[in-house]
């Protein structure tokens, strides 16, 4: 059973202990992280008194990595400092800003704690105690038996996606044939195994962070059914391996444990005992972020245990805190200014770029690239950018995701988040923390400008109209030449409410469906004329299908969000090259106006 008292302190801020006295730290240290496959080493700190203040600077970290500490500080109850992760090239750095705070241990030679950006889950840690000056790399056969078992599963685990990723890059049709097969048959070797080796990783390692691991896994697969008995005792589990780490890390593990709990039918009583001490412990001194969060689990596990009477207060407590949050988002993202386009410089320069990007609302490292596309938007005019934005379910369930997103993934071999395309070309990968948005900003632009300056011979008209449900779209291609050439298009809702583990509250320009299907429609003739049609209410409809069979099918979502509004629509056309992946023109249509982006007029 969940101790109260943890809960009572499990939201407020972690406040350091102010008194001098410290743990003697002087020496080299090294930063890893702890998983459940076994630890792994970010870097090697050392730390030095001078005038009885200690300070930290990093003394080796891996080729590709650096890093950089700043405010370090020291107590006989707490340490503390925050960590500036570099990776990447000079020319496409990615920034990650992190925080570490631990608890020295008895033996002085261990401070486990966790470390993570302040928008994120964060993740366990540990600084140990070390003679060495260099990472030596950690064999696989030095891990303890956990660890190996662990491993184990999630190699099988990860199997069906190795054979997709192949898949996608095949071309031969007869191979990729074959490896369609081989891909059935791994995810049903998946769907057979891996829960008895998760259930084996546990009761063999009930003590250590695998077994934690395995049974938040568990818990998030749909598919196993869970007896009230074993969800109490892996919730129990879990727990314990969250402790040690401190109350920052408990408070957030513990919080993804009801997540995944509040989801579940089969063990629904589990859900309110895990999350009502989180709910009653809330205060004013309560960060927003964390009472939207436990608030809304509650309402979530009193819907399901057919308790309703607090949920009129919790609905306006919640409005009023989203609200809030809301205003203080859009004053502070994107944390900078960006630099408006100064316009073609080319004579008769016509061609418009189109931007695709690839990413999911639980993606943490996706922060940079999306907030780099919402600026991206106040610098360039619809006649010059086209922003596409498609969800995918990586690294987390998202409901933005559909179908035709995922075909679109598809089509382009997209299989990580954030991925960028510009005009069907694959640059500019990669995204970071919000720290990293404006350095992503500068390349983007620096991909868009040249594209701008040429010419092109295709010109895209028409316009789309929308009455009630129903849109009407009625699309012309002139000066189209080649036998690869197809019509794609896009509905896209032009801003969307959701809050994912990556705390982004607004997603801009994200695809809701593509009419006619992600494979286009061939341009025949050089003065090519194309209608379709979509409806509102069946794009609702099968969104909702489709939703609906993931989290029965694969994994649940963290929270009963649907964001389907829908009343701000466009739709865009994309004239791409199916062989070179090339798009050669684009335009975009504001429904109920005329065209605003119409290529050539």
């Amino acid at each position: 059973m969940l101790r109260c008292a943890l809960f009572a302190v499990a939201v407020c801020a972690i406040v350091p202990n102010t008194r001098a006295a410290g743990p003697d730290l002087n020496g080299n240290w090294t930063l890893n992280y702890v998983l459940p496959s076994g630890d792994s080493a970010m870097c090697i700190v050392k730390v030095e008194t001078t005038d009885g203040k200690p300070t930290a600077t990093v003394v080796f970290a891996p080729k590709g990595a650096e890093f950089a500490i700043s405010d370090f500080t020291a107590t006989d109850k707490q340490i503390s400092f925050s960590v500036k992760q570099t990776i990447g090239t000079a020319a496409r750095p990615i920034v990650n800003d992190m925080k570490f705070v631990g608890t020295p241990g008895k033996d002085g030679k261990v401070v486990l704690g966790c470390i993570g950006p302040a928008t994120t889950a964060p993740r366990r840690a540990k600084l140990t105690a070390t003679d060495k000056t260099e990472l030596d790399p950690i064999a696989t056969t030095d891990r303890p038996a956990a660890a190996n078992d662990y491993a184990k599963a999630m190699q099988l685990s990860a199997k069906p996606l190795l054979i997709q990723t192949k898949m996608q890059r095949e071309k031969d049709a007869e191979a990729k044939q074959a490896l369609q097969k081989e891909l059935t048959a791994a995810r049903e070797e998946v769907t057979e195994k891996l829960p008895g080796m998760l259930r084996d990783v546990i009761a063999k390692h009930a003590d250590s962070v695998a077994a934690a691991e395995g049974a938040m896994t568990l818990f998030r697969n749909p598919q196993v059914t869970l007896t009230p008995d074993e969800a109490a005792k892996m919730a129990d589990i879990v727990r314990k391996q969250s402790e040690p780490y401190g109350t920052k890390f408990e408070v957030a593990n513990m919080t993804a444990l009801a997540e995944a709990v509040a989801t579940r039918k089969d063990v629904g009583p589990l859900a309110l005992k895990l999350v009502e001490p989180l709910a009653k412990a809330l205060t004013d001194a309560t960060s927003p972020t964390d009472q939207v969060k436990v608030l809304t689990l509650y309402k979530i596990a009193l819907t399901n245990a057919g308790k309703t009477d607090e949920m009129k207060a919790i609905d306006a407590r919640l409005i009023k805190i989203e609200t809030k949050l809301d205003e203080e988002y859009l004053a502070k993202v994107p944390p900078f200014k960006p630099a408006a386009y100064k316009g073609r410089k080319e004579a008769g320069a016509n061609q418009i770029a189109v931007m695709e990007l690839f990413t999911g609302a639980q993606c943490p490292s996706c922060v940079a690239a999306d907030v780099a596309f919402d600026a991206l938007a106040k610098a360039y005019k619809p006649s010059e950018l086209v922003l596409i934005q498609y969800h995918l379910h990586i690294p987390g369930p998202d409901p933005m995701t559909n179908a035709d997103t995922q075909d679109r993934a598809k089509y382009y071999a997209a299989n990580s988040t954030p991925s960028t395309f510009f005009n069907g070309k694959s640059a500019a990968g990669g995204g970071g923390g919000m720290a990293n948005a404006e350095n992503k900003f500068k390349q983007y632009a620096g991909i868009i400008d040249p594209i701008l300056e040429k010419k092109t011979d295709v010109k895209v008209g028409g316009k789309a109209t929308r009455t009630g449900d129903k849109i009407s779209i009625a699309v012309t291609v002139d000066g189209a030449d080649g036998d690869d050439l197809k019509v794609r298009l896009l509905v896209v809702e032009e801003t969307v409410r959701y809050v994912g583990s990556n705390q982004l509250r607004f997603h801009h320009h994200v695809v809701r469906a593509m009419p006619g299907g992600a494979d286009g429609v061939a341009v025949k003739d050089k003065a090519f004329k194309h209608t379709a049609t979509a409806d509102v209410g069946d794009v609702r409809n099968a969104l909702t299908k489709y939703l609906d069979d993931y989290a029965a099918n694969t994994r649940a979502f963290p929270k009963p969000d649907r964001p389907m509004d829908m009343k701000h629509l466009k739709v865009i056309a994309l004239v791409q090259n199916d062989k070179t992946k090339e798009i050669v023109q684009a335009a975009e249509f504001d429904l109920g106006d005329k065209a605003t982006g119409t290529a050539g007029q």
